[in-house]
């Protein structure tokens, strides 16, 4: 996935990071999911997380809502088997 997502304000959209393209090292694997942020978040429509998951090589998240023409970051982390925190953020921009 590239780090650039672009939705339309009433639609949800999947964000996923693929921890194993440039981020795991060989054998290492996700052992935890540590949560995603949504910036600016000031609230009512802005767009935000509604359901995350993971499994041993990516993050997924679902974002919706979101302000027409509004840009947002939104970021990852990840907790390793070894101990290691993993961080990685996207641009969403949401359609006008």
């Amino acid at each position: 996935m590239s780090g650039y997502l672009l939705k339309e304000p009433g639609v949800s959209v999947e964000a996923k990071i693929d921890w194993r393209e440039g981020y795991l090292e060989p054998g290492e694997y996700i052992d935890g999911d540590l949560g995603w942020v949504v910036v600016p978040a000031r609230g009512g429509d802005d767009a935000r997380v509604t359901l995350q998951q993971f499994d041993d090589g990516a993050s997924y998240a679902w974002i919706t809502k979101g302000v027409a023409g509004r840009v947002y970051m939104i970021a990852a982390q990840a907790l390793t088997n070894t101990g290691r925190v993993l961080e990685r953020a996207l641009v969403l921009r949401v359609a006008a």
